[in-house]
C-alpha cells in the first residue's frame, strides 16, 4: 500500500510540473492616453474553419491610459482585438512581455459597425523595446520582405507565371531568414510562401495539395496556412457539383453519406483521410446558406460527424460549425439577454414567461420605427393575452422616455446593450423577432408591424391550436 502511495505521488508530481512547465504566463502593458477608460478584450480563434472565437483576456484601460494584464498560455497564438475601426493583431509566445503601443484612435460608432458593408482596419499591433528575434517583429520583417521582393517580381509571377521568379523570390527569402529553430515562424515562412508558388497554377495541382496538406501537416491556426486553405478549398462541395459527371457525388451530399463523400475525396484527388476531412468540414460551412444543397443533409452530416470515428478535434469542429449555422434559427432557443427598464431595474429576458414574446429591436427617433410602433398599437391588442411586446431601444435613446410615455405605444419599452445587440446581430431598425412559449425562436427575425406580423402570428396560433385538436 505505501509503495502504491508513493507511486501516485510521484505521478501526480511530475504531472503539476510538466504543466507549469507547460503553462507560462503572458503579460500585455503600455500606456494610451486616447484609449482611457477603454474596454479590451483580445481573442483567439479555437480553429480555423468554425472561426469560433475564444476570450484570451480582457482588461480595461485606466483614465491617465496604463494598463497591465497577465494571463496563462500554453502555447504559441494568434489573438486579436476590435478596437473602434481596427482589427488588431498579436503573436502571443507563452513567457513573453509585450509592450503594446496602440494606434491613432479612429472612432468608429457601434451603427456604423453594423453596417454590413463595414469592414475593419486590418493592423498588426506596434511594440515598444522588442528584440530582432521576437516572433512579431521575425513576421513583420518577413512580411515586408515579401512584399519588396514581390514588387520587384511582380509582372514575372503575376503575369507571366514565370518559375525561375517564384523560385528566386524563394531562394532570396530563404537566405534573409534562415533557419532559428523556431518551428511557429517556420511554418508561417512556409505557408507565406506558398502563394508565390499558388500563382503558376492557383493550386491546380496535385503536387501543390500534396506538399502543403498532405505531406505536411496542416495548422489552420497559423494565419497564412489558414488562408492558402481557404484559397484552395472553398465552396469545394459547389466545385465538385458543377463538374459534368457529378451525380454521384450530389447524390453523396444528398444522402448524407459521410462516409461515401469521404472515400470519393479520397479516391478522385488522392488525398489522405486528414485533408478531406478538413475540407469536408469547411466546404459544409461554405454550402449551409448557398442554397445548391439541402440545409438538412448538411445539418445531418455533422451529426453524423459527431457519431463517427472521426479524432475528437474534428468533431468539436463540427459541433460548432452545427451552433453556427443554426444560431437565431427558426426552433433554436433564443439567446438570453439582459433588459433594463426606464427605473434602472434589470431583467432577463428568460423571465418572461406564460405568452409568446414579440422582441422588437427599434428607434424612436426614425420615423419609420415610429410608424410600425403605431401600426402595433393599431392591431395587435387582440393578442394581449397571448403576446409579451418588449420594444427594445438602444442606451442613446434613454433620453426619450418622455416622448415614449406620451405616444402611449403598446408594449413595454426597455433598454439593451450592444452587446445584446450583436446578439441578435442587430443590423437595422426595426428588427423583430417571435419567441414561443418555450423560449424558442418561432419566427427568425419575424416580420415588422407594417410587413404583416399580426396576420403571420394569428395563422402560427391558428396552426397551433388544429395541431392541439390533433392531438
Amino acid at each position: 500500500m505505501k509503495l502504491r502511495n508513493l507511486l501516485l505521488f510521484l505521478i501526480f508530481t511530475l504531472a503539476c510540473s510538466l504543466f507549469s512547465q507547460a503553462q507560462k504566463t503572458v503579460t500585455l502593458k503600455g500606456k494610451a492616453p486616447e484609449y482611457g477608460g477603454y474596454q479590451i478584450e483580445f481573442y483567439r480563434l479555437l480553429d480555423g474553419i468554425s472561426e469560433e472565437k475564444q476570450l484570451v483576456t480582457s482588461f480595461r484601460i485606466a483614465p491617465d491610459g496604463s494598463f497591465s494584464a497577465s494571463f496563462p498560455l500554453t502555447e504559441i497564438t494568434h489573438s486579436f482585438t476590435e478596437i473602434d475601426a481596427y482589427h488588431a493583431s498579436l503573436f502571443l509566445v507563452p513567457g513573453q512581455q509585450y509592450e503594446l503601443i496602440f494606434p491613432p484612435k479612429k472612432p468608429v460608432s457601434a451603427s456604423q459597425k453594423r453596417n454590413p458593408f463595414f469592414e475593419f482596419d486590418e493592423i498588426n499591433f506596434a511594440l515598444k523595446n522588442s528584440n530582432p528575434a521576437e516572433l512579431n517583429r521575425q513576421i513583420e520583417q518577413f512580411e515586408l520582405a515579401y512584399l519588396k521582393l514581390e514588387s520587384r517580381y511582380f509582372n514575372q509571377i503575376y503575369h507571366q507565371h514565370s518559375k525561375a521568379a517564384v523560385d528566386s523570390l524563394k531562394s532570396s527569402l530563404q537566405r534573409q531568414f534562415p533557419e532559428t529553430g523556431d518551428s511557429y515562424f517556420k511554418n508561417y515562412k512556409f505557408y507565406r510562401l506558398a502563394f508565390a508558388e499558388f500563382t503558376l497554377h492557383q493550386g491546380q495541382s496535385n503536387d501543390f495539395t500534396r506538399r502543403y496538406f498532405i505531406d505536411q501537416q496542416p495548422d489552420l491556426l497559423v494565419p497564412p496556412c489558414k488562408q492558402l486553405f481557404q484559397q484552395l478549398f472553398s465552396n469545394y462541395f459547389e466545385f465538385e457539383a458543377s463538374k459534368i459527371h457529378s451525380a454521384e457525388f450530389k447524390r453523396l451530399v444528398a444522402q448524407a453519406n459521410l462516409a461515401g463523400i469521404e472515400n470519393y475525396l479520397m479516391t478522385q484527388n488522392n488525398w489522405n483521410a486528414a485533408l478531406s476531412r478538413l475540407v469536408i468540414l469547411k466546404s459544409i460551412d461554405d454550402a449551409y446558406f448557398q442554397g445548391q444543397f439541402s440545409p438538412r443533409s448538411l445539418l445531418h452530416l455533422l451529426d453524423k460527424i459527431g457519431e463517427s470515428q472521426w479524432d475528437a478535434e474534428n468533431k468539436a469542429i463540427a459541433a460548432r460549425i452545427k451552433s453556427k449555422l443554426t444560431y437565431l434559427q427558426q426552433g433554436s432557443t433564443a439567446p438570453d439577454i439582459t433588459l433594463t427598464d426606464f427605473s434602472g431595474n434589470k431583467h432577463q429576458l428568460r423571465d418572461f414567461t406564460g405568452k409568446y414574446i414579440y422582441l422588437n429591436f427599434t428607434r424612436v427617433s426614425n420615423p419609420i420605427c415610429r410608424q410600425h410602433l403605431n401600426h402595433l398599437k393599431d392591431s395587435v391588442n387582440q393578442f394581449d393575452q397571448e403576446l409579451h411586446i418588449l420594444n427594445l431601444i438602444l442606451p442613446d435613446e434613454a433620453d426619450k422616455k418622455e416622448l415614449i410615455l406620451q405616444q402611449n405605444w403598446l408594449g413595454t419599452f426597455y433598454i439593451v446593450d450592444e452587446k445584446a445587440a450583436d446578439t441578435y446581430r442587430l443590423t437595422n431598425f426595426p428588427q423583430a423577432y417571435l419567441i414561443d412559449k418555450n423560449g424558442r425562436l418561432a419566427l427568425s427575425p419575424a416580420p415588422n408591424p407594417l410587413d404583416g406580423f399580426e396576420r403571420q402570428f394569428l395563422n402560427l396560433l391558428k396552426q397551433k391550436r388544429i395541431n392541439e385538436l390533433r392531438n
